[in-house]
């Protein structure tokens, strides 16, 4: 009884729940022709607003992937911004305004270059892809904050995505945006960033929401089955910490 209450055994259980489910949700998801609805967040809803502007302005978006990175901490927050650029730009480039992409990392660059690209080919106009409009801006979170901003006249956006992982370098990125009575619109994870933001937009969905913000905007069934397995998980984690806790009580 000892051995299996030992966390190696917690977590090997953990690990076959956790696969169980995936299995489970990937058979759902060939059964199914679709999924339940997820639930709406108000400013990623506001986003395809955006994206309409754009096209009736000719101006394209500034999508702003922050400064995560795939082999830290906050590589899933950064895979979810991914997920979430790719729902913005099949619409932009079908309305011929890909956005201007700009990370913090080079690890983002060839992946949100690669989301564009196939953007690109979904719509049968591969010949028009320009890399450049993604661009990695600099290592430094509080640099990447001072110099992500697109400026000059060819270069003018009609919005700004912050999504990702930001700390305080966010609130350079909102003071630009307000100069320039730009709207913006904020989707993060972290605490700093969450509080550098806050008093400056109500466009602001926050931590999990995250995760939640590509299966929205694609509508895709992938990122709504990965969505829905999640919460699962995390009902199922939350299980296992409850009766690990009661053994122990019962226990001592």
């Amino acid at each position: 009884m000892t051995d299996f209450l030992s966390p190696t055994a917690w977590a090997l259980l953990f690990l076959v729940i956790s696969a169980a489910v995936l299995i489970g949700l990937l058979v759902l998801h060939r059964r199914r022709q679709s999924v339940d609805p997820i639930r709406e967040i108000a400013s990623i809803k506001r986003l395809e607003q955006q994206l309409k502007r754009a096209a009736e302005s000719g101006e394209p978006l500034h999508v702003a992937l922050g400064s995560g990175q795939l082999a830290g901490t906050n590589a899933m927050s950064s895979l979810a911004g991914i997920q979430l650029l790719e729902g913005l730009v099949d619409a932009a480039v079908s309305y011929d305004v890909p956005p201007i992409v700009t990370v913090g990392d080079p690890t983002l660059l060839p992946l949100a270059q690669d989301v564009l690209r196939r953007a690109y080919e979904r719509n049968q106009v591969p010949e028009f892809y320009d890399p450049t409009r993604v661009r990695f801006v600099a290592p430094s979170a509080l640099t990447y904050g001072g110099g992500a901003m697109p400026v000059g006249v060819p270069e003018k956006v009609s919005a700004n995505v912050m999504v990702g992982t930001f700390g305080s370098e966010a609130s350079l990125l909102a003071d630009f945006s307000d100069q320039k009575g730009t709207p913006k619109t904020a989707v993060v994870d972290a605490v700093q960033g969450i509080g550098a933001l806050y008093p400056s937009t109500d466009r602001m969905a926050l931590g999990e929401e995250l995760y939640a913000a590509g299966a929205q905007l694609t509508e895709a069934k992938r990122f709504a089955i990965s969505l829905i397995a999640q919460d699962v998980l995390r009902g199922v984690l939350v299980l296992m910490i409850v009766l690990g806790a009661i053994v122990a009580l019962i226990g001592g």
